[in-house]
């Protein structure tokens, strides 16, 4: 039965309904229990129950006072921090209780979130797939055998078709959204799928989870429902990634190339709104794919007056005199602080701990690193055991300025200082490492993507409201 709000408590109600989904929560299987009319003087204007896992519920209160706070101070939350008063006006509210999903009875909980999600799918699959679907008033089975072709869902078609209206009309405000908005042609719809959502995408995140603050797969990426056209494509892709930028990058570029799109829902009562989120321009998504090792720079005596052997060595991961990292030591001649900084055009665009790019590559599963930079390699620097590994890979990597064996490890055992020898030695074994592993394309473009990255490790998606 739909619901009449009267005109003096709209306002709040919408603003109540908006604060039931965020960015990384949704909260859009509730009853309004009670709706006083426009004359009544009791304390308790709306009544709503929200259902969620027994768990969730203090989270789900703190996250709907955390979005109302602003514009209704004073809000009272109950002692078991399971029930919330929103002041609207002196002396009346609308009360809030988050009830656990098993309370809701048969159809609630994670089967009805399932069902509505299914139900998203299927209708935007109609929108999509049927003929003159956009002009009819009222669907058939057929239209939704239909829609129904062209999605992998959990629910069954009897229990979409079974939705009450204002679901129905909810999925298909979306429906049209979608289609209007997101675009493209020859999706299939997913929701709870074994291949994209519950395998490659999950399994995906789960890789590298470790490499986030993130406590969730939703806070990473709270789509509900993919829109999908190669699975195995896809799942390919996705599959070889194993850092959270490359992973993050690799949604960005299966989403302009239209293979994967993830879409966050949310009841929608009035005029539909969608939004893409954590998207970044073309140009620098371009740049992040092509990332690859494409040579390196190495000087051993630049012929210079002064400061003439430096301890740094460029490692390129593109083609441009500008697209490198410097690694070198930056803790001065009485520290060992050894880093990469990447190289901008005009400026340094960041720097990474050589720590952070042993623990980086090694969750990425590349195998065993040599000492970057180890504590160890500071005390071997200054007793001398770094001589002759040095030397030999200068000469291994055809450094630029060296003369003969006896002049340059004359130089390097007699003259080079100890942050000299511990920045070079550091360089050159990553040099080393990575110039002669199998995947040297692939690791380059996780430190290039790990470096340049300035988000909080949240991927692309749509947002439906």
């Amino acid at each position: 039965m739909a619901i009449t709000i009267p005109p003096h408590n709209k306002q709040a109600f919408e603003d109540v309904m908006n604060a039931l989904g965020g960015d990384d929560y949704s909260y859009y299987l509730f009853d309004v229990k009670n709706v006083e009319d426009k004359d009544s003087t009791k304390k308790i204007q709306i009544a709503l129950k929200v259902f969620v896992p027994q768990t969730k519920r203090t989270t789900a209160v703190e996250n709907i006072q955390g979005a109302l706070d602003e514009n209704y101070p004073g809000i009272t939350v109950n002692a078991k921090g399971t029930s919330l008063d929103i002041p609207i006006r002196d002396k009346q509210v609308i009360r809030i209780e988050v009830k656990p999903e098993n309370s809701k009875g048969s159809g609630g909980g994670a089967a009805q979130t399932a069902l509505v999600e299914s139900a998203q799918c299927v209708y935007a699959a109609m929108r999509y797939y049927c003929p003159n679907i956009e002009k009819k008033k009222a669907f058939t089975v057929d239209d939704f055998k239909c829609g129904m072709k062209h999605c992998d869902v959990t629910a069954k078609l009897d229990e979409i078709m079974s939705l009450g209206k204002e679901w129905q009309d909810s999925s298909w405000a979306g429906a049209n959204a979608i289609f209007n908005t997101v675009g493209g042609k020859g999706w299939t719809f997913v929701r709870g799928d074994a291949i994209i959502d519950d395998g490659a995408v999950k399994n995906a995140f789960n890789r590298v989870k470790g490499q986030t603050n993130l406590s969730s797969e939703d806070k990473w990426n709270p789509a509900d429902i993919w829109m999908v056209k190669d699975k195995t494509k896809v799942k390919k892709h996705l599959d070889k990634e194993t850092t959270i930028d490359c992973l993050n990058n690799a949604l960005l570029q299966l989403r302009v190339e239209e293979q994967l799109v993830g879409i966050s829902l949310k009841k929608i009562e009035g005029s539909p709104k969608i939004k893409l989120l954590n998207d970044i321009p073309a140009a620098e998504r371009k740049q992040n794919e092509k990332a690859h090792f494409a040579k390196y720079d190495l000087t051993f005596d630049n012929g210079r007056k002064k400061d003439n052997h430096p301890m740094d060595v460029y490692l390129y991961y593109g083609t441009s005199t500008f697209e490198k990292f410097q690694a070198r030591n930056f803790g001065g001649p009485t520290k060992g602080d050894w880093k990469l900084e990447l190289k901008g055009k005009s400026a340094a665009q960041g720097k990474i701990q050589g720590k952070k790019v042993q623990e980086l590559l090694k969750d990425a599963k590349f195998g065993t690193l040599p000492e970057y930079g180890a504590t160890d390699t500071w005390a071997k620097a200054k007793n001398g055991k770094l001589d002759e590994e040095i030397y030999k890979l200068l000469v291994k990597y055809k450094a630029k300025g060296l003369k003969n064996k006896s002049t340059d490890l004359t130089w390097i055992k007699t003259e080079a200082e100890q942050a000299w020898k511990y920045s070079k030695y550091a360089g050159l074994k990553l040099l080393d490492w990575v110039s002669t592993h199998k995947d040297a394309d692939q690791i380059m473009k996780e430190i290039y993507l790990y470096a340049s990255s300035q988000s909080d490790k949240s991927s692309v998606y749509w947002k439906l409201q």
